[in-house]
């Protein structure tokens, strides 16, 4: 029976655009050959047998409403099992130039939206590359699909036909409500408060017709201070500045990934500065390494932050099997003005900190969710408002932690990159896998036609770091005593000292402009200061932010 797709899965499904296709992609490597026809078998067998894989997407007749997923009744596994081969001399380069090839191929959407390439003539050995639509399922999702054809054991049995179907593995369910959404997102930053009864009913009743936002712009007066100042903040959030990593985009792409890290050397570094997490410290090192990549086209970095949208897990513990978008994503900005890897560090540090505990995610689920019900046109231009604010999209996905086998071969490496979306041209993916973390960049060609010089300035800053902890200097004075954050920060006008010394004209906002002049924007009503600069601590309505939003989708 045909399944109708999810507001959140559509609103990937919409996104597919020739200059930024909205497939995940990656590989797996083996240092030796795969027999063609065990992994013919253990495909049918495995991944095959999800019926996900063995359904198309099926558009409303009248063009409105959410696709359906209807089984195809022409499935055929040799349709999207595919074999080629490297050119001499078959290393990384023409592994890296085929993979960026393939990368810009559109899915045949007439079929399941996927496909699997055995890369053969790698080195001693070859490569299994796989296309998956977003549509379909999330990066964590897809992930533990993938890893379950594996297997630990090198000496597996071939797997016996759609050994996998009999199990009872669930599959794409509905998803919390925007409501219940917005609920976890309060229970996370202020227990015991509850959402108004009316924004579940509107939300839930909400179409595709663009009329039906009304009700949304109706409503928003009574969602809680923390949800709406989230929503506020992307009506007065600037777009990131064009560079290498942002603009217009063209279709080629062109990706590169360094060879793997061990994870005792990066975990080290943690411990030794402020006690920062892996994380962490893979984050700042691709903070330093844009840095340096900016300047070598000579762009102005003084004072620049650079936005990366990071992808965030909303799943439950042990549904990682069911299909489907169940993530968030969040802005975190990195301190690219930062010249001092050490302060670096804990400057992403504290940010992260932050971010962890703020209801963005939850907030932002429930938006993406509410723009899948839109038409392919009006969702396009949503994701394009949200693919402005940033420069980058990140991810780190944690992998296996021990060595996993596949069609009787031992699996080397891993590697994936997610789509982008909007204006952004850069995507950098950090997976773990058998105690060891690769980093992957995908680029866009016309902005970016030299991705590995920023992978390059990845491995120095990294090296760079280690020289600093074994050196023992972290433990002196700063390294860094001119720190253009901390002096931005202390040059902006005081409002409190101001008012006190400063006539203000009444209904305007008593804020005061960097020249020491009011603020030209009239005063919320009932209130001392505009939307822009009203306190994110009051409780009153975000109203006027939340229309501007809903205007920004709909014009």
């Amino acid at each position: 029976m045909p399944k109708t797709m999810t507001q959140a899965d559509n609103f990937w499904y919409s996104m597919d655009d020739p200059v930024n296709l909205m497939v995940i992609t990656g590989f797996w490597e083996f240092e030796s050959t795969l027999d063609y026809n065990r992994l013919f078998a253990t495909l049918e067998a495995t991944l095959a047998s999800f019926p996900r894989f063995r359904q198309k997407v099926v558009m409303p007749a009248s063009g409105l409403g959410l696709p359906k997923w209807v089984t195809d009744k022409h499935y055929d596994l040799k349709s999207h099992l595919h074999r080629l081969a490297l050119p001499e001399p078959g290393d990384k380069n023409e592994l890296q130039n085929m993979i960026s090839q393939l990368m810009t191929t559109g899915l045949d959407h007439n079929k399941p939206l996927w496909d699997v390439h055995l890369i053969e003539n790698y080195q001693k050995g070859c490569v299994l590359f796989f296309r998956l639509h977003h549509c379909i399922a999330d990066g964590i999702a897809l992930m533990h699909v993938l890893h379950s054809m594996a297997d630990t054991d090198p000496d597996a049995p071939w797997p016996e036909p759609r050994a996998f179907e009999k199990k009872n593995i669930k599959q794409q369910t509905p998803f919390f409500s925007f409501n219940t959404m917005i609920s976890s997102a309060k229970q996370a930053v202020e227990k015991g408060q509850k959402i108004n009864q009316t924004v579940v009913k509107e939300i839930k009743n909400i179409s595709s017709n663009p009329e039906s936002l009304k009700f949304m712009i109706k409503l928003a007066s009574k969602l809680p201070s923390d949800v709406g100042a989230v929503l506020s903040k992307y009506t007065i959030m600037k777009a990131d500045p064009n560079t290498a990593f942002k603009g217009k985009l063209g279709v080629q792409k062109k990706v590169v990934w360094t060879d793997p890290i061990p994870l005792d050397r990066i975990k080290a570094l943690g411990k030794a500065i402020s006690s920062s997490t892996l994380n962490d410290v893979l984050i700042a090192t691709v903070t330093g390494s844009m840095r340096r990549y900016l300047k070598t086209r000579n762009t102005p970095i003084n004072e620049l932050d650079l936005r990366v949208t990071v992808p965030v897990n909303l799943r439950k513990p042990g549904s990682e099997f069911e299909l489907g978008n169940k993530f968030s994503l969040v802005f975190l900005s990195l301190p690219v003005f930062l010249k001092d890897p050490v302060l670096r560090l804990k400057e992403v540090k504290r940010r992260m900190d932050k971010l962890k505990t703020s209801a963005d995610p939850y907030v932002n689920f429930g938006l993406l969710s509410a723009i899948g019900y839109l038409p392919g046109r009006l969702a396009q231009k949503a994701a394009r408002i949200f693919g402005n604010k940033a420069s980058c999209v990140l991810t780190n996905v944690p992998g296996p932690k021990k060595s996993l086998y596949f069609a009787g071969e031992k699996i080397s490496n891993i590697m994936f990159w997610v789509p982008r979306s909007g204006a952004i041209g850069l995507g950098i993916s950090i997976l773990s896998y058998n105690g060891r973390v690769t980093i992957g960049v995908a680029s866009d060609n016309s902005l970016m036609p030299d991705p590995e010089t920023l992978l390059q300035g990845f491995e120095e800053e990294f090296n760079h770091l280690i020289d600093i902890v074994q050196s023992g200097k972290i433990d002196q004075d700063p390294l860094v005593l001119h720190d253009r954050f901390e002096e931005k920060k202390s040059q902006q006008p005081d409002f409190e000292s101001s008012r006190q010394s400063k006539e203000f004209q009444p209904g305007f906002c008593r804020a005061l402009t960097q020249s020491k002049k009011q603020c030209r924007n009239k005063a919320v009503k009932g209130e001392s200061f505009c939307r822009i600069h009203k306190k994110p601590s009051q409780k009153e309505s975000l109203l006027n932010d939340v229309t501007q939003i809903m205007k920004d989708l709909i014009d």
